[in-house]
C-alpha cells in the first residue's frame, strides 16, 4: 500500500511540473541593400502566386561558401533563422549580370523558403528543367559572349523557370522539347 501511495504522489508531483519547451529562435531579417531588390522581386512572385513564406525571417551575408565553385549557400537548420551566404568574389556576385544575380538569390530562396532541393534533370535540348539545378544560375540570362549566329539570350525563358520554381509540376515549355 505504501508503494502505491508513493507512486501516486510521485506521479502527481511530476505531472504538475511545467514541461520544458524549446522556444523557437526569434525572427530576424538582415539583407544587404544590394541584395534586397532581388528578395523583394522574389516576394512579388510569391504574392502573385498567393503563396506564404516566412518573409520576416532571413539573414543574407556575403562571405565564403563551403565549395570552391559554389556562389550561394542556404543553411535552413530546423528552428533557426534561414541564412544565405553569397560569395562576392570570382565568377559570382561581383561579376554576375542582373539576371544571374536574381537567379542566384531566387535559387537560394528556393532552398530556404520553398524547401526545394537541387534537381539535375535536363530537357532533351540540354537545358536544365529547373532553376534549382546545382550548376547553372544563368538559365534565363543574356549572352556574355555571343558568337556568330549563336542565340544565347535566354531571357524569354524566365517565365517558365519562375513558374517551375514555385510549382515543380509546370509543363515542359515549347523551347524545351
Amino acid at each position: 500500500m505504501a508503494r502505491t501511495i508513493t507512486f501516486l504522489l510521485l506521479t502527481l508531483l511530476l505531472s504538475c511540473q511545467p514541461k520544458s519547451q524549446t522556444e523557437p529562435a526569434p525572427k530576424q531579417y538582415s539583407v544587404p541593400a544590394e541584395v534586397e531588390p532581388y528578395v523583394q522581386a522574389f516576394l512579388e512572385q510569391v504574392r502573385q502566386r498567393n503563396i506564404s513564406v516566412p518573409s520576416d525571417n532571413l539573414i543574407i551575408t556575403f562571405g565564403q561558401t563551403t565549395g570552391q565553385d559554389v556562389c550561394g549557400q542556404c543553411d535552413r537548420s530546423a528552428g533557426k533563422t534561414p541564412r544565405i551566404t553569397l560569395k562576392a568574389d570570382g565568377d559570382c556576385w561581383k561579376t554576375a549580370f542582373g539576371q544571374e544575380r536574381e537567379a542566384l538569390v531566387f535559387h537560394e530562396l528556393g532552398h530556404c523558403w520553398l524547401n526545394r532541393d537541387h534537381l539535375k534533370t535536363q530537357f532533351p535540348i540540354g537545358a536544365y528543367v529547373s532553376l534549382m539545378n546545382p550548376d547553372d544560375v544563368s538559365v534565363y540570362a543574356t549572352c556574355r559572349y555571343p558568337i556568330g549566329g549563336d542565340v544565347c539570350d535566354k531571357r524569354p525563358r524566365r517565365g517558365y523557370y519562375l513558374d517551375e520554381l514555385f510549382d515543380p509540376k509546370t509543363p515542359t515549355p515549347a523551347w524545351g522539347k
